[in-house]
């Protein structure tokens, strides 16, 4: 448990915020910072530029994805096509992680975001709420929350680290990065899944 006090942020209330709230997520996402994405749905196209327009940039970014979405109708070939198109960036697919009782069944289910600044004089950029990252989600009743706070975004890359080291070593069947070494790898990376198909999350 982190308790933060005297924390300043905007908070968007969808889908009345729903323009507003996009409009403030694709400028987070467009900061040339150090980006650590942790997300359960993750299938909004302009989330995906932003990724690709960072990388090309030469920005650090972690993306950490719920396993379900390499195989969701929406976002499997998003994500495909950003692991063969980023150089810069590390994607991985996980499942709940190494402290639930449920490891590698439960989902992966944080819909957040963390922007650490070059300049360290500033608190971290952070992104979060009940949203997750598809055209639906903006319009359902969902919250996204803005705000800098340095203690939040510690424990928030602390977390996203534990539990990417934890998908690649305990769950590398389902990392595109560790068995395609090539174009023709990833594409029978995708086509041969080594879970159920998944309708989630459009």
């Amino acid at each position: 448990m982190l308790t933060i006090k005297n924390k300043i942020e905007d908070n968007y209330f969808l889908p009345n915020d729903s323009v507003e709230a996009k409009k403030r997520l694709l400028e987070f996402m467009a900061l040339p910072e150090e980006t650590y994405i942790s997300c359960y749905g993750f299938t909004l196209q302009e989330a995906y530029d932003a990724i690709l327009e960072l990388d090309a940039k030469g920005v650090k970014q972690s993306v950490l994805l719920d396993y379900s979405q390499g195989n969701g109708p929406s976002a499997k070939s998003k994500i495909k096509n950003l692991i063969l198109n980023c150089k810069n960036a590390k994607i991985v697919l996980t499942a709940a992680g190494p402290k639930s009782d449920r490891p590698t069944s439960a989902f992966f289910h944080i819909k957040g975001m963390v922007k650490i600044p070059s300049d360290k004089r500033k608190s971290p950029f952070c992104m979060d709420g009940s949203t997750n990252i598809t055209v639906s989600g903006f319009s359902q009743t969902n919250i996204m929350r803005f705000f800098s706070n340095k203690a939040y975004a510690d424990k928030f890359v602390e977390q996203h680290l534990e539990v990417r080291d934890w998908a690649l070593k305990t769950l590398p069947h389902y990392q595109p990065t560790i068995l395609a070494d090539n174009c023709d790898a990833v594409d029978y990376f995708f086509d041969n899944l080594p879970f159920e198909d998944s309708d989630l999350l459009i």
